[in-house]
């Protein structure tokens, strides 16, 4: 079944692990565009400004008992067609054909973001949480999609540039503590980060299979050979400031800058992973059965007997190795109707270039709106890269139950971009507030 080749290409190249939307911590920001940093109050004000935990009409504690966050989204092609690839037996040769050109030379891929504050707790100006987060980035080119959908044809040229990809996971332990100073809240936010593993994968070689047929030779298969060089241990210490006040009654101004201090580094020593794959691997092979081999293939990585492809990974790698989580600037402004409606604008922009941890945009402008109504609360936020990029999104509340989504695009043609955020958490806080 053509679902099942495609499940193998992915088990194959190890696709769902970037960081291409810009997701945030909590489905209330979410809804709201990322226009929160102003709103923010009670446990949230840990992942948006500390300095909201001082603020005079904070809760007396919140929890949220997990957040799950989850942004996915392709490069390169449209959603639809990512259907018509699942579908590709049921088209017809035109149909097979032109969605094949619309691949760019430079790849397409599928981008996943995870956010996961686990367990977040915050009482009186003291707060805590637990976060998981993995974050990277894959393309696969034209010519290897062509391979899997359509099998090995010797008129074709077979190339591995542009099918590789990024990943990082880790652990975050924060806690942040907020502090009055007459009209001014100040705030800090110190992280322990526990790295979990770091990855530069990619299709490192690739090598013509000939045969003798009727006295001549003829190329009867390839020989793809996928590689991934990692790290797997590490540590790291990360503090965020902030700043808050209320220079009138439902007005909040808050601004915090985010890895002032970061030092997450990942260990020295090197293992790779590699399986090679012929075209009873990417035709008619087992997914499960490919990713096992793979992660039972790892060895230390030794500079000497590395193929060139792989030796080019470890390179990569050791400049991702030292590299922190990006600096960002965050800045905005809340304001509080009497009618239940919250109406917020935000800046935020990431002051550290060239960082694999980065989201889609480097800098976003948000605004959005909320609306409390007897049983629900209503969310909707409008944002862009202020180029070419706009998320629209929207969210809601039900007692302890907050959801969000947005649907965000960026550039066009080959460099398009576009996917779906979706967040999910339960949590809850005081009726009664702080003085």
């Amino acid at each position: 079944m053509r679902f099942d080749r495609l499940a193998a290409a992915g088990a194959a190249v190890l696709l769902a692990v970037p960081a291409a939307a810009q997701v945030p911590g909590t489905p209330r920001a979410l809804g709201m565009g990322g226009a929160y940093v102003g709103a923010a109050r009670g446990v949230e004000s840990l992942f948006q400004n500390p300095a909201n935990l001082a603020l005079p009409n904070a809760p007396t504690w919140s929890a949220a008992f997990p957040t799950i966050s989850v942004g996915a989204g392709v490069r390169g092609l449209e959603l639809g067609d990512f259907a018509d690839l699942v579908q590709y037996d049921d088209l017809t040769q035109e149909e097979r054909d032109a969605l094949l050109a619309d691949i760019p030379a430079n790849g397409t891929g599928l981008d996943l973001d995870l956010r996961a504050p686990l367990a977040a707790l915050q009482y009186g100006r003291f707060a805590a949480s637990v976060s998981y987060a993995t974050v990277g980035s894959h393309t696969v080119n034209r010519s290897i999609v062509d391979l899997v959908l359509n099998g090995f044809d010797r008129t074709n040229t077979y190339t591995i540039d542009h099918t590789e990809g990024f990943r990082a996971t880790f652990w975050d332990v924060a806690a942040g503590y907020g502090h009055r100073i007459g009209p001014v809240a100040i705030g800090a936010t110190a992280h322990a980060y526990f790295p979990r593993a770091l990855v530069r994968s990619a299709l490192v070689d690739v090598d013509t299979t000939y045969s003798v047929i009727s006295g001549f030779t003829v190329p009867t298969d390839i020989r793809v050979t996928y590689a991934g060089v990692r790290s797997e241990t590490g540590n790291g210490f990360g503090l965020d400031i902030g700043a808050a006040m209320e220079p009138v009654p439902g007005l909040t101004l808050s601004a915090a800058l985010d890895n002032v201090v970061n030092t997450m580094a990942w260990d020295d020593e090197l293992g790779v992973r590699t399986v090679v794959l012929d075209q009873n691997d990417y035709q008619e092979g087992d997914p499960q059965a490919i990713l096992d081999e793979y992660a039972q293939s790892e060895t230390e990585y030794v500079e000497s007997s590395a193929l060139p492809g792989t030796r080019a990974l470890a390179t990569a790698l050791r400049g991702d190795r030292d590299a922190g989580l990006p600096m960002t600037l965050r800045a905005g402004a809340a304001y509080q109707l009497r009618t239940g409606t919250t109406l917020a604008t935000a800046f935020q922009k990431e002051l550290d270039e060239d960082t694999p941890y980065g989201g889609m945009w480097d800098q976003q402008l948000s605004v959005g709106v909320q609306q409390r109504l007897p049983i629900i609360t209503l969310r909707a936020g409008l944002a862009t890269d202020m180029q070419d990029g706009t998320l629209l999104s929207g969210g809601l509340s039900l007692g302890p139950i907050h959801l969000g989504v947005a649907h965000i695009a960026t550039g066009s043609g080959d460099d398009g971009r576009e996917g779906w955020i979706a967040t999910f958490g339960l949590g809850g806080r005081s009726d009664t507030v702080q003085p």
